[in-house]
């Protein structure tokens, strides 16, 4: 059964912020690195039955996509959605 992890990343402009996030929401080892390289080897080592989704990735998406992308392709069962942001559309009165 998988786990499922939902990370909003709304206010996260930085890496110190995105490592904090990623802290606070996944059940990462106590010795983890706190940067790309540390998560890519937490997702392939534990991800096999994780369901990760991101939210609003905004300045961190394209490195945070990179590492993702890589440990998806490297490990089975994982699975990395990065959600787009919902847009509002409403029709202005004449």
């Amino acid at each position: 059964m998988k786990q499922e992890f939902a990370i909003d990343l709304k206010d996260v402009a930085d890496a110190g912020a995105l490592q904090d996030a990623l802290a606070a929401n996944l059940p990462l080892p106590p010795d983890y690195g706190r940067n790309l390289d540390a998560f890519y080897d937490v997702l392939t080592e534990y991800g096999s039955d994780w369901r990760i989704v991101f939210r609003n990735a905004g300045k961190v998406a394209a490195p945070l996509r990179a590492v993702c992308r890589d440990a998806v392709a490297e490990t089975p069962g994982l699975e990395i959605v990065f959600e787009k942001k919902r847009r509002t559309i409403s029709r202005k009165r004449p």
